[in-house]
């Protein structure tokens, strides 16, 4: 997915909260977001929108030496889903589907993001998730090739919602299936890196790898062109790849093999690129 004049706006917006979130100083984040639009002003808007946030956050950590400005909220993200970890475990052993059930909870902890201007509530949409819309016409499919699968990546977001992949994790390890679990090497926004992972106990059901480690700082977003050779060797030849999260969508939406996308609809441009209206869960097959 490209990028569009509307990522613009989103773009500063996020560059004002992360510079806030980094320092208290507002001469940093006069400096921060001037700094921000000279970069802007000079982008290929051929690429997508986590390549180009990629260095806009390098430019943020740059100007006010913070290495993770998010380091507070992805900490109280991830208590907070720990937290909420055994009821979710009860719904799926309540349910009369397991494996969709699982599915429908880890797009719902995909909520849990700041890389969008359109945040919504994950305890309403978990004490509603049977009316939730949810555009499922890749699940029989997803259930098919898991069924089916040895190998299987997975694509991880952000931090907390790791807690909610690890609710899917379990469903599939449970089939007998390697699973390789795949993060960030970097801080970048809220995303999960193998500490976040380690803490989720991910580990118990998946390899843990950061996708990405060759590169000197990560994007919000597993783009192609700073995954490790083992990673895109991994891709080419798993059974199953799992994408989750607005951010490796923008990424990976072009690529040539089948994934499937579990996502919940947070941006009007994502929507009008995937067909489907913002608000809604997404488990959608790309082949």
């Amino acid at each position: 997915m490209h990028t569009y004049l509307d990522c613009i706006p989103c773009f500063l917006h996020q560059s004002l909260e992360a510079a806030r979130m980094a320092t208290s100083d507002e001469q940093k984040h006069e400096e921060v977001m001037k700094k921000v639009m000279d970069y802007l002003q000079t982008i290929d808007f051929h690429r997508s929108p986590p390549e180009i946030s990629q260095h806009v956050h390098h430019i943020i950590r740059s100007v006010t030496a913070n290495l993770d400005p998010y380091e507070k909220v992805k900490k109280d993200a991830n208590k907070h889903a720990k937290d909420h970890y055994p009821t979710l475990k009860r719904m799926i052993s309540d349910s009369n589907d397991p494996l969709l059930m699982s599915v429908k909870l880890a797009i719902i902890g995909n909520v849990i993001d700041f890389g969008t201007m359109n945040r919504m509530n994950v305890k309403d949409l978990i004490e509603n998730i049977s009316h939730n819309e949810f555009d499922d016409t890749g699940y029989n499919r997803f259930k098919t090739q898991i069924e089916k699968a040895k190998t299987i990546v997975y694509l991880a977001d952000n931090t907390g919602e790791i807690f909610f992949d690890r609710l899917l994790l379990e469903q599939i390890y449970s089939l007998n299936r390697h699973i390789t679990y795949v993060v960030k090497q970097y801080p970048i926004i809220n995303d999960a890196t193998i500490d976040d992972a380690v803490f989720a106990e991910i580990d118990a059901y998946a390899e843990i790898i950061a996708g990405d480690s060759d590169v000197a700082y990560s994007a919000p977003g597993m783009v192609v062109s700073n995954m490790t050779k083992e990673l895109q060797s991994m891709i080419k030849k798993a059974d199953v790849v799992i994408s989750k999260g607005q951010g490796n969508y923008e990424s990976l939406s072009d690529i040539k093999r089948e994934i499937f996308f579990l996502l919940m609809v947070k941006c009007p441009l994502v929507s009008a690129t995937i067909g489907i209206d913002v608000g809604t869960m997404v488990l959608k097959v790309k082949s």
